[in-house]
């Protein structure tokens, strides 16, 4: 079952359709910010450069990028 706008929720971390073991860790992404009109969601993953801001996009590409809730 894919995952829809009510299923994204701060502090939850996503697996990608693509899922990749990198030598730094992987390509999930966790929430650390969502728009009050849950229209936008800000991430943090291993694959954000040390120093960069958290990306900010669209749930719309968010939802295409996430395969499921990745049990940690």
């Amino acid at each position: 079952m894919p995952l829809t706008e009510k299923d994204l929720k701060v502090g939850r971390t996503y697996r990608a359709k693509r899922y990749r073991q990198l030598w730094m860790g992987n390509n999930d992404r966790h929430i650390v910010w969502m728009s009050k009109d849950r229209t936008r969601v800000q991430y943090n993953s291993d694959t954000v450069k040390i120093g960069s801001r958290y990306p900010i996009v669209n749930v719309d590409k968010f939802l295409r990028w996430a395969k499921e809730i990745a049990e940690k």
